[in-house]
């Protein structure tokens, strides 16, 4: 059975910057640092759709995550190539 992408609180989410002019004053670039926390809060739309999902980061946080907004659970589940979930030890892809 294959696991859905949208994201869970709990997830631990890694996220890889991609690259691009904004993204090369990124600690990831600059201090060779990986991006990774876990999903602490989610906040759904009139919808159901995951309007903000909320990290705590362990590491410094990427330089395009904003506390206020955190990320879109859409992009978070759309962009593979930036965002990897991992749960219950599992990389879900």
């Amino acid at each position: 059975m294959h696991e859905s992408r949208r994201p869970q609180i709990g997830d631990l989410l890694i996220v890889t910057c991609p690259s691009s002019v904004y993204n090369e004053k990124c600690s990831c670039y600059v201090e060779n640092v990986t991006h990774a926390g876990i999903v602490r809060e989610i906040e759904k739309d009139s919808f159901g759709h995951q309007k903000r999902v909320m990290i705590m980061w362990s590491s410094k946080p990427p330089i395009n995550y904003k506390e206020e907004h955190g990320y879109s659970g859409m992009n978070i589940h759309n962009i593979r190539s930036e965002f990897r979930i991992i749960r219950e030890g599992n990389d879900i892809r």
